[in-house]
């Protein structure tokens, strides 16, 4: 029990501890569980003898939902002294109560936030009886990502990795644009969608190149950023790039080939 305070309470961030989600690490493990429960098994089986849903209005309103969240977290952090040299300097974070500080660490919880809203795309998948897209890639992408938000807010709160965070928004502005625009029967979204489709997994691999270089600059002895959160981070990004690049490559692979048939 020593051990455990001393690393989730007396270790973390002060400033966070007492906030939803970011103190005890139980309420995140239940939420994984259930979460797996819900898209593998409960979900399902519920779906099992009925039609799928549409859900052709709440995506819609869903996808623009994420863009706004999105601006609203870059803006935030922008407001919090963030600025594009955090992508190579070393910028260590401000644990003071000072509002900009301040600010920086409430943009970490909001991150939190809306990666717990994101586990709603996998059920809306199994809703929709699209299993299929609920991947490996899909469903470990999502959890990593809630799961290093919670440790991000809980002890790291700013920083230069925060530069992964607005690398990540800027991603999700284009990948939602790009979802928003789909499910509408509109010329020019449906010329803006077949012609920049293919580029949505590029974009994330450049996201992740970017953000492995950053992280990779963050283990400079010199600089004072949390090394064992980069020995976690860093193994993490490694993986989505495998997921992703062997996504792209399958994907690809296919529309060529099919393409070559034609």
């Amino acid at each position: 029990m020593d051990l455990y305070q001393y690393y989730f309470y007396e270790n973390a961030d002060q400033r966070t501890k007492d906030w939803f989600l970011a103190g005890s690490p139980f309420p995140i493990i239940g939420i994984i569980i259930c979460y797996l429960a819900l898209v593998y098994y409960i979900v399902p089986r519920y779906m099992k003898n009925r039609e799928a849903y549409q859900l052709k209005t709440f995506m819609g309103f869903y996808n623009l939902f994420q863009v706004l969240y999105c601006v609203f977290l870059i803006k935030n952090l922008v407001k919090a002294g963030w600025r594009p040299y955090f992508f190579y300097r070393c910028v260590e974070t401000d644990y003071s109560n000072e509002p900009k500080a301040m600010l920086m660490v409430e943009t970490t919880w909001y991150l939190l936030m809306i990666k717990l809203f994101e586990l709603l795309e996998t059920v809306l998948f199994v809703l929709r009886k699209k299993q299929n897209q609920v991947s490996v890639l899909h469903v470990y992408h999502h959890i990593s990502t809630f799961v290093i938000a919670y440790i991000y807010t809980k002890y790291i709160g700013g920083s230069m990795l925060t530069f992964s965070i607005v690398a990540n928004c800027v991603v999700h502005i284009i990948m939602y644009s790009y979802y928003f625009m789909s499910a509408y029967d509109v010329p020019l979204f449906k010329f803006l969608v077949s012609k920049y489709k293919k580029y949505i997994t590029k974009i994330q691999l450049i996201q992740f190149c970017l953000m492995m270089i950053n992280n990779l600059l963050g283990l400079n002895p010199h600089c004072n950023v949390s090394k064992p959160f980069l020995a976690m981070y860093i193994p993490n990004i490694l993986i989505l790039t495998y997921l992703f690049y062997d996504f792209y490559k399958k994907s690809y692979s296919k529309s060529k080939a099919a393409k070559a048939k034609q």
